[in-house]
């Protein structure tokens, strides 16, 4: 998957990562919102003013203070001890949460019979641009001195990768991406896998930071009492502000988003399991285009009420020439 030596699989038909893209990637960061928090020992400038050596502003001494702190050329002059104050370094805690749901597996050349057989064999576009969105994220932020946790999920939670911070677990958190995480077989229950997932992530992690959600989004099916957009809105009700920034990664086939079908088909519910005949044509491709486009606007706006970040990406587009600049022009990157 990666470029790691002679530990190629014949599983993982994701791209290499060379040398020369991941040292781009080392140039780029996450653009975080100022308020958010973080742990003291990063590389990132926090908003709050703390005791530090390098000086930006003074505040009185207090019992306690870290004498270190202390301006004595302040002292001398005023004969009052004043601490010096200064733009700490911090860290972000980065989550990401990666999809793992049966849907994520789909591919409009691979059989359903293939499908069938072994999720973790399948070689689906979807799935590969997933886990690599994932790790070229991932190792923006291990080389930035981010703490970074991923978790793939599908009904429940699956077991992360971390917390782990520093450059040096690269290599790990690509093996992992390559070789560790697998489409879950489970099929989609009564409540919403989402939903569920989301709510029991923001539980196990109180301190927030920023989040980065890829999904198809696709178990946000609409029931007879609710929106499709109402579950995403519900999913991110667990992540407020401050504590939390939000990314929305929408990750769509292209055959998904603009299919070119055309005849009669068995069409099957990844999530659910479900099988209805169809016929396609023109006017039906037409309904069902429009009928997505309003459905990724209204993800966009549930998104925007929730102080979230939505970006819709095609797994087909290549990463560093297509989604990389986009996510730079939704102000999610820099």
């Amino acid at each position: 998957m990666w470029n790691i030596r002679n530990r190629k699989s014949k599983n993982t038909p994701i791209p290499l990562f060379d040398e020369g893209f991941l040292r781009r990637l080392e140039r780029m960061n996450f653009r975080t919102a100022p308020y958010l928090r973080g742990g003291m020992a990063g590389e990132r400038r926090s908003r709050n003013l703390r005791p530090a050596l390098d000086f930006s502003d003074h505040r009185p001494y207090t019992p306690g203070d870290d004498l270190r702190h202390v301006d004595w050329n302040a002292y001398s002059r005023h004969e009052e001890l004043f601490v010096k104050l200064g733009e700490a370094t911090q860290s972000v805690n980065v989550h990401i949460l990666l999809d793992s749901s049966p849907s994520m597996a789909w591919s409009p050349n691979q059989k359903v019979t293939e499908l069938d057989r072994n999720f973790s064999n399948v070689q689906s576009r979807k799935w590969d641009s997933a886990r690599q969105l994932a790790g070229a994220l991932s190792y923006m932020g291990l080389s930035g001195g981010e703490r970074l946790e991923i978790t793939p999920f599908a009904q429940t939670l699956a077991d992360s990768f971390g917390p782990t911070q520093g450059k040096r677990q690269a290599i790990p958190m690509l093996k992992y991406l390559a070789s560790e995480v697998a489409i879950s077989t489970a099929k989609a229950g009564t409540q919403s896998g989402l939903v569920h997932s989301l709510a029991n992530y923001a539980r196990r992690h109180p301190h927030g930071g920023l989040l980065v959600l890829i999904s198809d989004l696709l178990d946000t099916a609409a029931t007879d009492t609710t929106e499709e957009w109402e579950e995403l809105a519900e999913a991110l009700s667990y992540f407020p502000v401050p504590r939390w920034q939000v990314l929305v990664l929408h990750l769509l086939s292209e055959q998904e988003y603009r299919p070119t079908f055309d005849g009669d088909y068995d069409f099957r519910d990844m999530e659910t399991g479900e099988s209805l005949p169809f016929h396609l044509n023109q006017s039906t491709l037409t309904q069902y285009r429009l009928r997505v486009k309003t459905w990724c606007t209204q993800l966009q706006s549930a998104s925007a009420k929730r102080a979230a970040t939505y970006a819709r990406v095609l797994a087909e587009s290549p990463l560093e020439q297509s989604i990389l600049p986009y996510l730079r022009q939704r102000g999610a990157v820099q």
